[in-house]
């Protein structure tokens, strides 16, 4: 018996049912109110009805969740699931491609479907990531995956979700967890340095400027030569399409990307942010979003508060800020809802803190049309559980995946059943 088959029988729901309906439990849409006693019809891996009387179809398996709740899936919307298994040993990291841009390598193609990172993490609720690129100035496509399926394409989402573009920075320390980035010059010629990997950087983007505004004058003329594959990969970018995800910690970097934004007519997000509460009031100004991984980080710099990174989410919401929680690597992806309740402590309202790892990130990643909530007609990614979920005692039951039943065995709860006694 295969493990999802064993898994399926363990927790009483058929292996191949098409329509699930979770009854008699307190559903949580984010986007709505509570609703305390409701059912929530699956069919055909979607959400096909949802509230307090909804008629179930005959032969639909039956998920009695009395005392239970219903949640949307948690999206950890920056990560390198499935692309880091262990940090230290290169064989099983596979972030980085050789050369300075690589727009064209999209992340989805070498996720490992079978990492133990990402099992664990959908165990825990999380069913949607960012898969991120990391190296280089321009390291490549970052892709959005449910985290359930035998291969890369059973679990790609948004294959193109935008291109990662690391800029020069006498700032940047090294990312958690996020795989190798390379480290910009050090010594006398530092400044030479980075002025100069800035104007090869400005220089590729205004050739893929050049080409974008080629390939629409070949399109309205009908001369179609063959393409160049990176500056292709370019277009949804240059476009605007596609956000720039820019990785910036210090403030004067997170202006960087804003200018760098501004200078080529791009669409940004800035990812890790730590420190976005000194410049939320210019975030909200020019409307550039943040997903903010540093809840758990110690503070930059010995004068800020000692609570700055709990505190930022709710510094950012009180700004106007659009922003998602995130956790930025692999191994800590598991605890994406507890940096969410961390922030809740220090001031983000419950509420806020679950759209920041639900619907927010959705909706900055352009998959929130599908994910994100519990409404009907998006893909059915829920997590059951006992308890609160943003709580370290709370108990996961069951874990949907586009409609499907996914086993929350993990090597979490094998080491666990292997020592508990």
């Amino acid at each position: 018996m295969s493990k999802l088959a064993a898994a399926l029988a363990l927790i009483g729901l058929p292996a191949f049912a098409q329509i699930h309906a979770i009854t008699n439990a307190r559903i949580v849409p984010v986007t709505s109110a509570p609703i305390e006693k409701g059912t929530v019809l699956i069919q055909d891996g979607k959400i096909a009805a949802v509230g307090a009387r909804v008629p179930i179809p005959a032969g639909a398996n039956r998920i009695d969740a009395t005392g239970l709740a219903v949640y949307p899936g948690w999206v950890n919307a920056y990560t390198s699931l499935g692309l880091t298994e262990i940090a230290s040993v290169r064989g099983s990291v596979d972030t980085t491609e050789l050369g300075p841009f690589n727009p064209q390598a999209q992340a989805w193609i070498a996720v490992n479907p079978h990492s133990e990172h990402v099992q664990t993490a959908r165990a825990n609720g999380v069913t949607t990531a960012l898969v991120v690129p990391a190296g280089g100035r321009i390291s490549g496509t970052a892709s959005a995956v449910n985290l359930f399926g035998d291969y890369p394409n059973e679990m790609a989402l948004a294959t193109q979700a935008g291109v990662v573009i690391q800029i020069p920075s006498r700032n940047r320390r090294s990312r958690r967890g996020a795989g190798a980035a390379t480290p910009d010059q050090a010594g006398e010629d530092r400044e030479d340095r980075i002025a100069e990997d800035l104007a090869k950087l400005k220089q590729y983007l205004g050739e893929a400027k050049a080409y974008s505004d080629m390939r629409l004058r070949q399109k309205e003329s009908g001369g179609a030569p063959a393409p160049d594959i990176a500056l292709e990969a370019m277009l949804p970018l240059m476009r605007g399409e596609r956000p720039m995800i820019c990785p910036a910690d210090h403030f004067r970097d997170i202006r960087a990307c804003a200018d760098l934004a501004a200078e080529f007519s791009l669409k940004l997000i800035v990812t890790g942010g730590a420190d976005a509460w000194k410049v939320a009031g210019y975030l909200k100004q020019k409307d550039i979003p943040v997903i903010y991984t540093e809840v758990t980080s110690l503070p930059r710099a010995p004068e800020d508060p000692y609570d700055a990174p709990f505190a930022t989410p709710a510094a950012l919401r009180k700004a106007g800020v659009r922003f998602a929680i995130a956790t930025g690597g692999a191994g800590d992806a598991r605890n994406l809802p507890y940096h969410a309740a961390l922030a809740s402590a220090y001031d983000l309202e419950r509420e806020d803190a679950l759209k920041a790892i639900t619907l927010w990130p959705a909706q900055l990643l352009g998959i929130a049309d599908r994910v994100g909530s519990i409404e009907p007609g998006k893909l059915a990614n829920l997590l059951v559980c006992r308890g609160d979920p943003l709580d370290l005692r709370a108990e996961i039951r069951y874990v949907f995946i586009h409609g499907k039943p996914v086993p929350l065995d993990s090597r979490n709860t094998e080491l666990y059943d292997r020592f508990r006694r």
